[in-house]
């Protein structure tokens, strides 16, 4: 029965799909019940590499009596965060979302006030996600591989629990760049502004 539910509910979640990629949506199927099962027994999420184009509903059910605190939904196809992934998984402490198509965070992720460890690398960000402001207790943040010229320094060094941000291969702009580099705290990793500079011309 779960099984039924779960193949149902996740066909939805995949690209369309021909004869022959059906197989593959099926593997795909397989691979999260089978994920769901190991994250009952050991609390961590892995769905990594499971051509998502949007997060399975069936996940919530089949995880319903479980404390996730670990997700990983790295090299997806999700467009956006559901808003009822933060409801559902409240005590997350680690949340990985790189190698996906992601450009805003939703404003309920503001209920994860346990998260430690952000990751929205390789995305599609460009601008600097504000929700993180309300993180208290983030401690790491990696946001490299996007898009963002603007970061707002002083508001980065008022995160108390911040020890490191990486903002490697973004094109900001060259006083925000040298702004983060005087920052004491948080740590904050960057490509050398010349070298992007010399990159657009």
């Amino acid at each position: 029965m779960i099984w039924a539910t779960c193949s149902r509910l996740f066909l939805l979640c995949v690209p369309p799909q021909t004869v022959s990629r059906q197989d593959m949506a099926a593997a795909s199927v397989t691979r999260v019940v089978r994920r769901c099962e190991e994250a009952n027994t050991g609390n961590k999420l892995d769905l990594s590499s499971c051509e998502l184009t949007s997060f399975p509903v069936a996940v919530y059910q089949l995880l319903r009596n479980t404390e996730v605190l670990s997700c990983s939904l790295n090299s997806n196809l999700l467009k956006f965060l559901p808003k009822r992934l933060c409801a559902q998984f409240p005590h997350l402490q680690e949340l990985s979302l790189s190698w996906n198509q992601l450009h805003s965070l939703p404003a309920e992720l503001q209920q994860l006030q346990q998260l430690k460890s952000l990751d929205v690398s390789h995305n599609s960000f460009s601008n600097f996600p504000e929700i993180v402001f309300q993180l208290t207790g983030l401690v790491t943040f990696n946001v490299s591989n996007n898009a963002i010229v603007a970061v707002d320094a002083e508001r980065l060094s008022g995160m108390q629990a911040l020890t490191h941000v990486d903002l490697r291969e973004n094109p900001l702009a060259e006083a925000v760049h040298n702004s983060v580099q005087l920052l004491s705290r948080p740590r904050v990793s960057t490509t050398p502004w010349e070298e992007h500079f010399q990159d657009m011309e």
